[in-house]
């Protein structure tokens, strides 16, 4: 095509964007106006290029006494899947939001009316390339299910004669997210220009988070990527599947899976089976996603959850998952232990250090205050069988949020899980000790930090970054050294900067023979692991004395270093 006409039709297509958008975003503000919201909207000073200051006029139709977190909800429904798919997300983030709007954002539900039989037939042959008969035996006309982003059919293989389910995404999605995630980018733009103190939780970053969230659950190819993570890493775990998810008749908008039949876990005393082994099943299996595996579902309600009539639980819908580095579950187990000890200033200390704080924001001691009181407060007459979790991340997310603390996504979605999971389970198993279900795992990972295996990957580690810390050290030794002979030479600087930059010389050469002298004891450790036969923490003792020396030399470097 030539390059006028190209650029032609380029403009054309970003033109015919620029309209939709501001029909989708009138569509919006019409929406948010008649929920409410409109004084809100005016405070944003929107820009009126899209013709919106008539709309934001109509103050009349600004709502009854409806509860302001109902509000939120309805309003969610009526703009669609991607509203609604944004707060069901934001539930999992307690520490952004109050409470009460929490509780009523995990009722949204994004039920929709059912697509055509015709349509649906018509997706599925342009996706799989051959009429739907080709493949499918049986193809059940009336959806399973049908929700805003895709709705579920059942259907039997033709080859196999097995049993599936086919999950069919609607047509013209992701231009519609689209437009719509263009809106949200401009609105919370908006919102951080217009309200300084909403800055600290950085609107763009939470939208920013939602669309790469919502990009991937709207490529089907990812949640088969999940499927097949979450079944590798429970390959010979017993009592639990996840189902085989067939690849070869799935594309980005096409999901065949293997059907699960079963009732909600929450309906578990319908069937005839051990509810105590499968409640505890399903938790060690929970537990093992977030401290062992660090890969975890992320939707964890009832209706994801159900059991065959031979107590087999099944997980289902992979589109939303959490991962966690073993950094990240370090912290979880510290964590825990910190809780299981009640050593609550220690908790409050990992804490402080994991979260988000507003710039120049120094409020550790009253955080720690608060925390421990209200921990002891919970906890003071209760013995451990007696502590809840879930409580506790619960006091945990409205401390920090009180304090303008953010926890990262990942830490506020594994602090969900681990809730929803304690709250279906004690409805099951009301005498249910999570901490004790949970010790087997924590103690494993707590003694594994000190295996002589691990020890020899962070010797290794250790030795390689204060390697690289010692080039950066000598480079700016030699730097240093250069400044100061020109300082000598009169060629720059007071007399007050040249003792300034001997000074800062002096700490350099200090902190580099602080790091050669930590990366010798490292090596001397991780060469000394099969020498000696008394062991302490599982490693020898000259081994772990070299350690501690390379880890106390090493903090004093790089600490020094960095600041």
């Amino acid at each position: 095509m030539p390059t006028a006409l190209r650029r032609a039709y380029e403009s054309y297509r970003t033109g015919e964007s620029l309209i939709r958008d501001a029909n989708r975003l009138r569509q919006i503000v019409t929406v948010l106006v008649r929920h409410g919201f409109g004084a809100l909207l005016r405070e944003l000073q929107l820009d009126d290029r899209w013709a919106l200051r008539k709309i934001l006029e109509l103050t009349a139709v600004e709502r009854d006494d409806t509860p302001l977190e109902r509000r939120v909800v309805l309003a969610a429904h009526e703009l669609g899947p991607t509203f609604i798919k944004l707060g069901q997300i934001l539930s999992t983030r307690g520490d952004l939001l109050p409470p009460e709007l929490i509780a009523e954002l995990e009722t949204l539900q994004d039920d929709v009316p059912a697509l055509p039989a015709s349509v649906v037939r018509e997706i599925v042959r342009q996706e799989l390339g051959c009429e739907i008969s080709d493949v499918f035996e049986d193809f059940a006309e009336t959806p399973l299910a049908s929700a805003s982003i895709a709705q579920v059919h059942a259907a039997r293989l033709r080859a196999s004669g097995e049993e599936v389910v086919v999950k069919v995404q609607r047509p013209d999605l992701k231009h519609k997210i689209e437009a719509d995630l263009e809106i949200m980018r401009y609105l919370a733009g908006a919102l951080e220009r217009n309200f300084p103190e909403a800055r600290f939780y950085t609107p763009t970053g939470i939208v920013a988070q939602f669309e790469r969230a919502i990009r991937r659950e709207i490529d089907f190819r990812n949640e088969i990527e999940n499927i097949n993570r979450f079944r590798t890493n429970f390959a010979g775990f017993e009592g639990v599947h996840f189902p085989q998810a067939y690849e070869e008749l799935s594309t980005s908008k096409l999901l065949t899976m293997e059907r699960i039949v079963g009732v909600k876990v929450s309906a578990l005393s319908q069937l005839d089976a051990d509810i105590d082994r499968v409640v505890r099943t399903g938790v060690d299996a929970i537990l093992k996603m977030i401290f062992e595996d660090g890969f975890f579902h992320g939707d964890l309600h009832p209706g994801n959850l159900l059991v065959r009539a031979d107590g087999t639980l099944c997980f289902l819908d992979f589109g939303l998952c959490g991962r966690l580095t073993p950094r990240q579950r370090d912290d979880l187990v510290d964590m825990m232990v910190a809780l299981v000890g009640r050593d609550y200033p220690g908790l409050a200390r990992i804490c402080w250090r994991l979260a988000d704080r507003p710039p120049g924001g120094d409020g550790y001691a009253a955080f720690e205050a608060d925390l421990t009181e209200c921990l002891e407060r919970r906890f003071a007459d209760k013995k451990l069988s007696e502590i809840e979790i879930g409580a506790f991340f619960a006091d945990l997310i409205s401390l920090s949020q009180s304090h303008r603390l953010a926890m990262p996504p990942d830490y506020t979605m594994t602090f969900k899980a681990v809730m929803t999971m304690e709250g279906v389970a004690k409805q099951l198993v009301p005498d249910l000790d999570l901490l004790e279900a949970a010790r087997p795992r924590l103690t494993e990972l707590a003694t594994r930090r000190f295996d002589p295996r691990r020890l020899v990957e962070s010797g290794y580690g250790v030795i390689r970054d204060l390697s690289d810390a010692a080039g950066d050290v000598q480079q700016i030794s030699r730097a240093a050294l250069a400044y100061l002979k020109a300082a000598e030479s009169g060629q720059r600087g007071t007399a007050e900067r040249d003792r300034e930059w001997r000074r800062g010389y002096s700490a350099v050469q200090r902190r580099n023979r602080q790091a050669a002298l930590a990366a010798t004891s490292a090596l001397c450790g991780v060469l000394t692991l099969d020498h000696g036969s008394e062991l302490v923490l599982g490693a020898p003792v000259g081994s772990l004395f070299f350690f501690i020396v390379a880890a106390v030399l090493g903090a004093l470097s790089l600490g020094g270093y960095r600041r």
